[in-house]
C-alpha cells in the first residue's frame, strides 16, 4: 500500500530513514548517513520554492518497504518533478519500486509536470547495463546524463595547496580577491551570491534536459543557512570578488555533516561566465580546502560530482587529487 507520510509522524519517519540508509549503503562502503536527528530537521523544514512530498510503500504488517521523496519546484522549472527512490534491499524485485514510480507519475500529473527525473549511484566498473539501468528502462525511463563521483583523500599536502593557490593567484591577481566564510556569508554579499547561484543549473551539463535559472534569493540562502545550523552542519564558502565592481563572481561550498561523520561534501562550484579564464574555479576550491584543513581537521575525504563533459571542473578536481569511485546516473521520462 502506498501512502503519503506526514513528516511529523515519528514512527514512520524512523522507518523512512532506516530504509534510506539500507538502500543507499548497499555495495557502497564509503556511504555515510547523516545522523537521524539532523536528517529529520531537513525533512521537517519547509522550502517555499521547492515543495516536498514523501510517499511510502507499506506491507500488511505496517513495515515500510520503500520510499519516494518528490521535489516539486514552485517558482521555476515548473515542468519538472525530481524524485529520490529507495527500496529496502530485502524486498527488491517485488514490485515496490515500480509501484512507487507509478505513484510519482500520478503526482506529476496532478501538478501538471511533463518531465520526471530520478537518479542513482552505480559502480564505475562492472556489468552494464546495471540492474538500476534495467529497472529504469522497465518503468519507462531513458538515460539523461551521467556524472562522475570522486573522493579527495584528506589531508592534502599543504605545500601542494600553496603551490596550486599561487598558480591561481598569478592568473586572477590583480582584479579579484578570494574570501572564505563558515556558516554562511555576510549579509551584504547575499544578493550577488544568490544571483550567481541561480545560474548554476543552467550552465551545468544535463544532457537533453534544459533548465531555467533557479529562483535563488537572499531569503532562500538565509533559510538554508538557518536549516543547516539547526542540523548541526557547517557550510564552508569560498568566494571570488571582482575588485572593480565588487560583485561575487565565483563560489564554492563544502558541507560538513554533524556528529561523528568523517566525510565532507563539495556541493557546488561555479564561475560566472563573464569572469572565466582567470583560474577562479581552482582558486575558490583551494581556498576552501585550506580553510577546511586549518579549522576542521580530522575529515578523511571530500566528495564531489561532475558531469564528464564538464571538462574544466573535472580537470581541476583531478589536479587536486580527486579519485573516481562511482557514477551518478540520472534517468528521465515523459509524463
Amino acid at each position: 500500500m502506498i501512502r503519503t507520510i506526514d513528516p511529523m509522524d515519528d514512527d514512520a519517519m524512523r522507518q523512512v530513514f532506516e530504509v534510506g540508509v539500507a538502500a543507499k549503503s548497499l555495495d557502497r562502503p564509503w556511504f555515510e548517513a547523516m545522523p537521524y536527528d539532523a536528517w529529520l530537521v531537513g525533512r521537517r523544514t519547509v522550502d517555499d520554492e521547492e515543495r516536498e512530498v514523501l510517499l511510502g510503500s507499506f506491507g500488511a504488517d505496517g513495515s515500510c518497504r520503500g520510499t519516494l521523496l518528490a521535489f516539486i519546484p514552485t517558482g521555476d522549472n515548473l515542468d519538472k518533478l525530481y524524485v529520490d527512490l529507495d527500496v529496502d534491499p530485502a524486498v527488491r524485485r517485488h514490485g515496490v519500486g515500480r509501484e512507487l514510480i507509478g505513484a510519482a507519475t500520478e503526482l506529476g500529473r496532478q501538478h501538471r509536470r511533463s518531465c520526471l527525473m530520478v537518479d542513482a549511484y552505480v559502480p564505475v566498473e562492472g556489468d552494464r547495463p546495471h540492474p538500476y539501468d534495467a529497472f529504469a528502462a522497465a518503468v519507462g525511463f531513458r538515460p539523461g546524463w551521467i556524472e562522475a563521483t570522486r573522493h579527495l583523500p584528506l589531508p592534502v599536502a599543504q605545500r601542494r595547496l600553496d603551490h596550486l593557490g599561487a598558480q591561481a593567484a598569478a592568473a586572477y591577481s590583480p582584479g579579484y580577491r578570494i574570501e572564505t566564510y563558515a556558516g554562511g556569508v555576510p549579509e551584504a554579499l547575499l544578493p550577488d551570491l544568490a544571483q550567481l547561484m541561480s545560474l548554476l543549473a543552467v550552465d551545468s551539463p544535463s544532457g537533453e534536459i534544459d533548465f531555467e535559472p533557479e529562483q535563488v534569493t537572499p531569503e532562500r540562502l538565509r533559510h538554508n543557512y538557518e536549516r543547516e545550523e539547526r542540523q548541526g552542519c557547517i557550510r564552508l564558502s569560498a568566494l571570488a570578488i571582482h575588485e572593480t565592481s565588487w560583485a561575487v563572481v565565483a563560489q564554492s561550498d563544502i558541507i560538513l555533516p554533524p556528529g561523528e561523520t568523517v566525510s565532507a561534501s563539495q556541493i557546488g562550484t561555479y564561475v560566472h561566465r563573464d569572469h572565466r579564464g582567470h583560474r577562479l574555479g581552482l582558486a575558490v576550491k583551494v581556498a576552501n580546502l585550506q580553510y577546511l584543513q586549518r579549522n576542521y581537521p580530522g575529515r578523511r575525504f571530500v566528495r564531489t560530482c561532475n558531469a564528464d563533459d564538464n571538462s574544466y571542473m573535472v580537470a581541476i578536481n583531478v589536479t587536486l587529487g580527486y579519485e573516481l569511485v562511482e557514477r551518478l546516473v540520472t534517468w528521465v521520462r515523459d509524463i
